[in-house]
């Protein structure tokens, strides 16, 4: 009897492993999504899985990011949840381009407010991409030039204004911070007019 129970314990293991195995095949690096820029230069990619969650193995979205159809950055994470959390699929039902070098992703609810997102490059530096989270808003920003700046419009709950970023410059050092400018690398500022209202 005690053979019969390590022996269906082990199919049980075998069968676990290989269902993950097979997910993780199928599904993780599987291109879901693939959006280029009305010019054609820029192309944003989506893999993993879009749905919520399961009890043992979380959702996972990466993305991968194309110039003129060569990779410049490959399986960076985008989103992740278990059962409990929000699929990225409904975090982010609609999306588009802003123009050729900002592609967002977006959420609206009734009681959203409208907002503005500075993102300013004070470094001699070319941003080569970032990719940018606000409540319930997803950017992805191309070839930031030094000494220029750009205003994103979005629109979010009045109680978030917090936002984060990542992203790369063009010498290979990595960007990476949030509202809390934990980590911000000298040179690039970014705010919101609700967490920093302009003058009047």
């Amino acid at each position: 009897m005690k053979r019969y129970r390590l022996l269906g314990l082990l199919v049980f293991i075998v069968t676990m492993v290989a269902s993950v195995a097979i997910y993780w095949r199928l599904t993780y690096y599987r291109v879901w999504l693939s959006s280029t820029s009305p010019g054609g230069k820029y192309t944003v990619e989506l893999t993993g899985d879009k749905g919520r969650g399961g009890f043992v193995v979380p959702s996972v979205v990466k993305y991968n990011l194309l110039v003129d159809g060569k990779v410049l950055t490959r399986n960076r994470f985008a989103h992740s949840g278990d059962f409990m959390d929000i699929s990225f699929e409904l975090a982010y039902p609609d999306h588009a381009w802003m123009d050729e070098k900002i592609l967002r992703f977006w959420f609206t609810r009734h009681n959203a407010v409208s907002d503005r997102l500075l993102i300013a490059n004070n470094t001699g530096k070319r941003i080569k991409f970032l990719r940018i989270r606000v409540p319930d808003n997803m950017y992805f920003v191309f070839d930031v030039e030094p000494r220029t700046s750009l205003t994103l419009t979005l629109a979010h709950t009045a109680a978030g204004n917090d936002f984060w970023a990542e992203g790369e410059f063009e010498d290979g050092s990595q960007i990476g911070f949030g509202s809390d400018e934990s980590g911000k690398p000298g040179g690039l500022i970014m705010t919101t007019d609700r967490a920093h209202p302009p003058n009047r």
